[in-house]
């Protein structure tokens, strides 16, 4: 189900901490339930409760490990791994969720070196700046504590996923190492005023996989469902149907083009120093994705209609030398992206005065898939990107 699942090939391809930090993850729980027995009741310790068998376990060590490097990718799963410490202290003892501590947090600490040799020598301030940014805005994206409910049905689609939900709980007891911190992950988020859907994903694979556990072993039990197994097989037949022609879809197509096209184009010139995103929007554009133009360093520039364009041309090699302290350059750009067709003519007008060369080069338009989703929904706003390149 995770490999085939519709939705999932447009997710796995993007550069999303919400996806990155499932493997970690995975194998955490995979080399701590190795320390464990599965029995009846649930998952039983194999070893005596002794911290002193942990520490000298390679598997138990290494899952407190990379859990905590699941933290460093997604600040949020902290939650999830520090459930997963209650868990061992109910089980194990208190010096036993200690050392999983310790190797947990120490684990995070690595990853967060690159403040240190990368960002001005100051440790954790992504974490800080993290905390500060979501407790200033989490009010900035509401949304309802339904939606998570939603999102996982319909990202399984159902019958099925109702299945799954339904396995899920089923299982608590008997998985109860897993299913609480996955559970504790789950109502933050719901209570949490800032919800978006795709912070739940860390927490999928879990519901997934639990689910199937919990539904094979309903359905084992269940005089219903052995009396009507051409029901059962009908449900998931219908689920396979519309979930292969969806993952057929998302394998070939994605939203967003515009952007990633756009970038793609710079990167084919060979010549791209750097671009200036323009647009219309007061409040911004979203950010183009550019690693698809082959600088990952480089920070393009923003404008847009109460932008000083004076300045910002005569501040390009002040802007230069601020950002090679920081080991990278940001170089004057050589390419204009001017975002949508409102008053085009002005905008590339107001350029030109002060960049004589600029001379149009192509213009990128949405995707197919950019314009079904606009038709079902306006919010899903269309982009068409309008690029002009400095000439030498």
């Amino acid at each position: 189900l995770l490999a085939l699942l519709a939705i999932m090939p447009n997710f796995s391809v993007r550069n999303l901490v919400e996806m990155t930090c499932m493997p970690p993850l995975l194998i955490g729980f995979w080399w701590l339930l190795s320390n464990f027995q599965f029995r009846g009741d649930g998952y039983k310790i194999i070893a005596p409760a002794n911290w002193k068998n942990d520490l000298l376990n390679p598997k138990f060590l290494g899952a407190a490990f990379v859990m905590g490097l699941a933290v460093g990718l997604r600040f949020q799963t902290g939650l999830l791994v520090a459930l997963v410490g209650f868990m061992l202290l109910l089980q194990r003892g208190i010096l036993s969720a200690f050392v999983f501590g310790v190797i947990s947090f120490f684990a995070f600490f690595v990853t967060q070196i690159d403040d240190v040799l990368l960002w001005g020598g100051e440790p954790f301030q992504h974490l800080r700046g993290y905390f500060e940014y979501n407790s200033k805005n989490a009010n900035n994206y509401p949304g309802s504590p339904f939606a998570y409910l939603s999102f996982i049905a319909l990202y399984i689609l159902p019958p099925v996923s109702l299945f799954l939900l339904f396995g899920f709980f089923k299982q608590w007891k008997k998985q109860a190492i897993i299913f609480i911190p996955v559970v504790g992950f789950l109502i933050f988020h719901i209570l949490y005023p800032n919800r978006q859907e795709r912070f739940i994903l860390p927490a999928l694979p879990f519901v997934v996989m639990l689910g199937v556990i919990g539904w094979n072993d309903f359905v084992a039990n269940s005089e219903f469902w052995k009396n009507r197994k051409q029901l059962l097989r009908g449900c998931f037949t219908f689920f396979w149907v519309i979930n292969i022609a969806g993952m057929l879809v998302f394998c070939f197509t994605y939203s967003k083009k515009a952007r990633v096209e756009a970038m793609l184009y710079l990167y084919q010139q060979g010549d791209c120093a750097n671009f200036v995103r323009e647009t219309t929007h007061s409040d911004g554009a979203s950010m183009p994705p550019q690693f698809y133009s082959g600088h990952t360093w480089p920070m393009y520039y923003y404008w847009n209609n109460d932008t000083n364009v004076e300045e910002v041309i005569a501040s390009f090699p002040q802007q230069q030398e601020q950002y090679s302290l920081l080991l990278h350059k940001k170089p004057a750009p050589n390419y204009y992206l001017f975002y949508d067709d409102a008053q085009l003519e002005t905008r590339v007008a107001r350029i030109q005065k002060l960049v004589p060369s600029l001379t149009y080069a192509t213009t990128i338009e949405a995707g197919w898939f950019d314009k079904l989703l606009n038709r079902l929904n306006d919010k899903n706003a269309l982009e068409k990107i309008h690029i002009y390149k400095v000439e030498k």
